[in-house]
């Protein structure tokens, strides 16, 4: 009877607690969701660090969120974030991203987040 009501706290547990891991996709010099010919940019005071995220999230099997493209909308949106904190630039330059997975009981979700250094291209 006791080795039940161990079982069953330890089953319990571990559907509630879930689990999360996250995979390194890569890290990169320079990175844009365009072509970038003869790139020229200078490292200065106004070079911050900015990130942007794209999830898919499931609820009791459904996904919901962005499905295609989510590397692209995620440095997208780094971009969009640094230039809403006021930085002036155009392309990402010492780039992470990163895959995180987050499964609960009735609820998970896939991300992809992209963070690096928003800098304005030289001529």
């Amino acid at each position: 009877m006791r080795s039940n009501a161990i079982s069953t706290f330890v089953l319990t547990f571990v559907l509630l607690a879930g689990c999360s891991s996250t995979y390194k996709y890569g890290q990169f010099t320079v990175a844009s969701t365009n072509n970038v010919r003869n790139l020229k940019y200078s490292q200065d005071a106004n070079m911050k660090p900015t990130s942007g995220e794209t999830c898919i999230r499931y609820f009791i099997g459904i996904g919901i969120g962005e499905t295609d493209d989510r590397l692209t909308l995620a440095m997208d949106t780094a971009i969009k974030n640094g230039r809403k904190e006021g930085l002036d630039g155009d392309l990402l330059v010492n780039v992470r991203i990163d895959r995180t997975f987050s499964n609960y009981l009735v609820y998970s979700s896939d991300c992809v987040t992209v963070k690096g250094d928003l800098v304005k291209i030289t001529q």
